[in-house]
């Protein structure tokens, strides 16, 4: 949940800043809360999720947002429409790309394009250069946790193939533990676009061990960033 650390946040602006992003895709909303957040800081934000159940709570928690879109389909065929969309329509602008729905398929006999939803994604984005992606709860190292399903972990080395695709000149920037800066139940009162209801408490109580509150972010940027102004790392290029 990107909302979750306040600093994440701010990188998430800057970045919707240095590129002129006005649209923010997220793959699977959960319950919306993320979505919803990100309504308050984005022109227009698009959800997608497969799961009935979290598609109706999150359009429910979308009402009255007129900028906020969610759609109930695949995460990979959603994306591989828009950008079928966006190049028939001869768009140029930025688009920030965020991806959560990190779900698995277990069985020996699968190969990693089946089992990782993340590798289905980031193939439905070959050759979107005009995005800037936001992978969660990737393997950063430092001291920062991301997922391992079957001994295999989210990190480069799955996924960096694939990201040559998207774009093979993307340029690579992970977060710092020292940086992260978790909500608690007293710090989201006043913030825009967050409610102390019970998805979003439920969320902050469960983040309550370090290896559930210190993700890694892996950010994909198509132009360097001024690391003076972002503190992020650079990594694997």
């Amino acid at each position: 949940m990107w909302w979750y650390d306040r600093y994440a946040v701010e990188v998430g602006m800057k970045l919707r800043d240095e590129f002129q992003v006005s649209q923010f895709i997220e793959s699977g909303t959960y319950r919306g809360v993320n979505l919803k957040f990100w309504s308050y800081r984005f022109y227009h934000v698009i959800g997608v999720e497969l799961r009935r159940r979290y598609f109706h709570e999150t359009d429910r928690r979308l009402d009255n947002r007129s900028n906020a879109k969610i759609v109930c389909q695949d995460s990979s065929q959603f994306l591989k429409e828009f950008v079928d969309t966006y190049c028939r329509d001869g768009r140029q602008d930025t688009i920030l790309i965020y991806l959560d729905a990190h779900f698995y398929t277990q069985g020996e006999h699968k190969t990693k394009k089946e089992r990782w939803v993340v590798l289905r994604e980031l193939e439905a984005l070959a050759g979107f250069n005009n995005c800037v992606l936001v992978i969660h709860d990737f393997n950063c190292g430092d001291g920062l946790y991301g997922l391992v399903y079957d001994g295999e972990p989210l990190n480069f080395e799955l996924v960096k193939d694939y990201l040559v695709q998207v774009n093979p000149d993307f340029f690579y920037y992970a977060n710092l533990r020292e940086r992260c800066n978790p909500h608690t139940e007293e710090s989201i009162i006043g913030t825009e676009g967050l409610e102390p209801d019970s998805a979003t408490l439920e969320t902050i109580r469960f983040h309550c061990t370090d290896r559930l509150k210190y993700r890694g972010i892996l950010y994909c940027t198509p132009k360097p960033l001024d690391l003076t102004q972002f503190k992020l790392k650079e990594t694997i290029q």
